[in-house]
């Protein structure tokens, strides 16, 4: 036997907003239509350690657009864009094509943000794109950078990752000297006298996944505004400071373990414990930041995460309309 759903559950499914639905086949669209450029993307994902956080940025902005469309008042999502959305739109997929025609395949790809801003405006106007502007802009997160700024920030990001690595080394007392991005250990055993900041160590890796992953956090959780500008702009030099720590490391086990095997081991676990010990310091930063008061969220900003199924009204619901008669 089929069992029907029960009548509050076809409420609830019928009452959720139909603009979800034409929004929905809307990014279907979009997909189809970028289907190559995602192909690129994905291959960038998977085989460029510097970007391997991009796949989760589209589920994640996904996650932050439901959330979000859970904000809806009475009124709010009445309406279409106006006319001229179109022409926004149409405009947006006529510069992809001219990238396409000059070969500018960034540029390209980079469209595909701009195209969802214009179909969510198109789709319900200022206040659908009022509450989902976050997640569009999260999808920059899932493009690599530029080939120019990518340059421009890895020499920096290295001279910082070795300076501080070997202020650090020498403070926990490791001899060590810079030669360039070569920090040599004078003490080490002759195979282990040379730990070199390569360009896959400079931190840009856990720059671009740390900066990915407070901005979602800032996004999806409810905090002052206060704590996540703060929270945000924290996530360079944390991403610093996890790559000096993993470097540090590895230079003490260079040090005091002998052997390539357990080199290339130390290597390793000191590049996997890189996210952990970034996470931890966010963590104690938000526990530093909660000492210091101002947890007091405003109603409009306090947001339960999947709340766009509208629920039944409880108690706690009834409360806050007024006060429950005593029987």
């Amino acid at each position: 036997m089929t069992s029907n759903p029960s009548p509050a559950l076809r409420d609830r499914l019928q009452a959720v907003e139909p603009r979800l639905v034409a929004m929905l086949v809307g990014l279907a669209g979009l997909a189809w239509a970028y289907w190559p450029n995602l192909q690129d993307l994905y291959t960038t994902w998977t085989h460029e350690p510097n970007y391997s956080h991009g796949i989760l940025v589209i589920p994640i902005a996904l996650m932050i657009a439901w959330q979000r469309q859970g904000e809806a008042k009475g009124g709010e999502e009445a309406g279409y864009g106006p006319w001229w959305s179109w022409i926004l739109l149409a405009s947006t997929l006529a510069i992809r094509a001219v990238a396409y025609e000059q070969n500018s395949q960034w540029v390209e790809t980079a469209t595909l943000i701009p195209a969802v801003a214009c179909l969510m405006f198109t789709l319900g106007g200022w206040p659908l794109l009022k509450r989902v502007w976050p997640a569009v802009a999260f999808l920059a997160f899932m493009l690599p950078l530029p080939r120019a700024v990518n340059e421009f920030i890895t020499m920096p990001l290295q001279r910082l990752a070795t300076a501080g690595s070997v202020y650090v080394m020498l403070l926990t007392g490791l001899l060590v000297q810079a030669q360039g991005n070569i920090i040599v250990v004078p003490d080490a055993p002759p195979e282990s006298r040379t730990l070199e900041v390569a360009q896959a160590c400079n931190g840009l890796s856990m720059l671009m996944t740390l900066a990915a992953t407070v901005t979602a956090t800032i996004i999806l959780f409810p905090l002052p505004n206060w704590k996540r500008l703060v929270v945000f702009a924290s996530a360079i030099p944390i991403a610093l400071i996890s790559n000096i720590i993993r470097i540090v490391a590895t230079g003490w086990c260079y040090y005091l373990m002998r052997g390539d095997s357990a080199h290339k081991l130390a290597h390793d676990w000191a590049g996997y414990l890189m996210m952990p010990t970034a996470l931890i310091l966010v963590g104690l930063e938000l526990l530093v930041l909660s000492w210091l008061g101002g947890d007091e969220v405003p109603e409009e900003q306090q947001r339960p995460i999947f709340a766009i199924i509208p629920q039944e009204a409880g108690p706690a619901a009834v409360q806050k309309k007024g006060r429950v008669p005593e029987l």
